[in-house]
């Protein structure tokens, strides 16, 4: 599989139907996770081609929490994206966040280090 280095973030915004909290969701929150799964879904399939990409599964794992901003609620965070695919698994480390944006509900993700 070709591997391209991105330097910028790819970022997706999210509804999420939650209560009164100034936190966004935190790191291993499944809807934030799936999330951060769709985007590294999306990139890989500019890279290697919509075909290649459908052959490969994804899963995040070792997700930790590696900030937490009290004033905003943003969680900032570090896992282990793994690719399965017919030539084995590779694990690429990202990092990601999660915020909330001034729309009441909706949720910002930015994952880095998608290559």
């Amino acid at each position: 599989m070709k591997r391209v280095r991105t330097a910028l973030p790819i970022a997706l915004m999210v509804g999420i139907l939650g209560g009164c909290s100034n936190a966004a969701p935190k790191c291993g929150d499944q809807q934030t996770v799936d999330t951060v799964i769709e985007i590294a879904g999306k990139e890989i399939a500019k890279q290697v081609g919509q075909e290649a990409s459908s052959q490969i599964t994804l899963s995040v794992n070792a997700i930790r929490t590696t900030d937490f901003n009290k004033k905003t609620g943003a969680q900032s965070c570090a896992a282990q994206l793994v690719m399965k695919g017919p030539n084995g698994e590779v694990p690429i480390d990202i990092t990601y966040t999660s915020e909330k944006t001034d729309k009441s509900g909706e949720v910002y993700v930015s994952v880095f280090g998608l290559k």
